[in-house]
């Protein structure tokens, strides 16, 4: 029987956690366990709050010390044993039809994107800049991508929201994290397996809502900024000559380009 390992690497609001696991229980299928891997926060209201759930697809385990969130992104693959997982931000919300979706129509592909839409911190829809452009770069048709084709779209801009995606276990195994990166490590991850011919289905269902705080974006956008971009060039830079070697001389270019990441660079310093 198919089933999905939700993977919920968790440091954070714990009211916002609390969504998020209603939000799981409240799936039309029961298709799913729930893996919570508390990074050492400092409050045990997570642990306290799945104890009174008595739900036994709800596992909690407690780090004995912070790790680190991309080494707490590696131990989630480890622990991941169904034949799909997803890797779900501790805020953010799968609508009630996400895991019944994603099972239907993954296929034998190794990872799958549905439609998402975009909340705030009190649940409210919106859509800042950087989500109307993944919506103009996100394909128009539900299908099947992969290749040179894929990876040229992606380096034009990563129209890909991480938290929402369901991986083929046996695929995301092949993988880990680079520790060295801090915000381009899922980029990474993406590339390294359409290089080696991972296939995505892009699916036009909406059955996830990813939590963007629009308090303080700008100012939080320029604290982050120099990271980002300082990583965006070096990754963005070694997937050109990646590819080059691949002959994918079109997502070659667009990996030098990186248009999207330059504009946002751009914008970023005026806002």
């Amino acid at each position: 029987m198919k089933k999905i390992d939700i993977l919920l690497p968790y440091w954070g609001d714990f009211t916002l956690l609390k969504k998020t696991i209603n939000s799981i229980i409240a799936q039309t299928s029961d298709k799913w366990t729930l893996i919570i891997i508390d990074d050492n926060y400092p409050s045990l209201e997570a642990q306290e709050y799945c104890n009174t759930l008595n739900d036994k697809r709800i596992i909690y385990y407690r780090n004995p010390k912070n790790i680190g969130i991309t080494n707490n992104f590696n131990l989630c693959i480890k622990k991941a044993t169904a034949e799909y997982c997803i890797i779900l931000g501790c805020d953010d919300i799968l609508m009630p039809n996400y895991i019944e979706t994603a099972l239907n129509n993954i296929g034998n592909n190794d990872f799958y994107q549905p439609k998402v839409d975009i909340i705030d911190a009190n649940d409210n829809l919106y859509l800042p800049l950087t989500d109307k452009a993944k919506r103009i770069l996100r394909p128009k048709k539900p299908g099947i991508y992969h290749g040179e084709k894929l990876a040229t779209s992606l380096c034009h801009g990563n129209w890909l929201y991480f938290p929402s995606i369901t991986w083929k276990t046996s695929t995301l195994k092949r993988y880990k994290f680079d520790p060295k990166y801090k915000i381009l490590e899922d980029v990474i991850l993406e590339l390294d397996l359409i290089k080696d011919g991972g296939k995505l289905f892009v699916d036009n269902e909406t059955t996830f809502q990813y939590r963007r705080f629009a308090d303080s974006l700008s100012s939080k956008e320029k604290k982050k900024g120099g990271i980002r971009f300082r990583e965006e060039s070096e990754v963005y830079n070694e997937f050109s000559k990646t590819f080059k070697d691949l002959e994918w001389n079109r997502a070659s270019r667009a990996a030098q380009l990186h248009i999207t990441s330059r504009i946002h660079k751009i914008i970023t310093k005026v806002i």
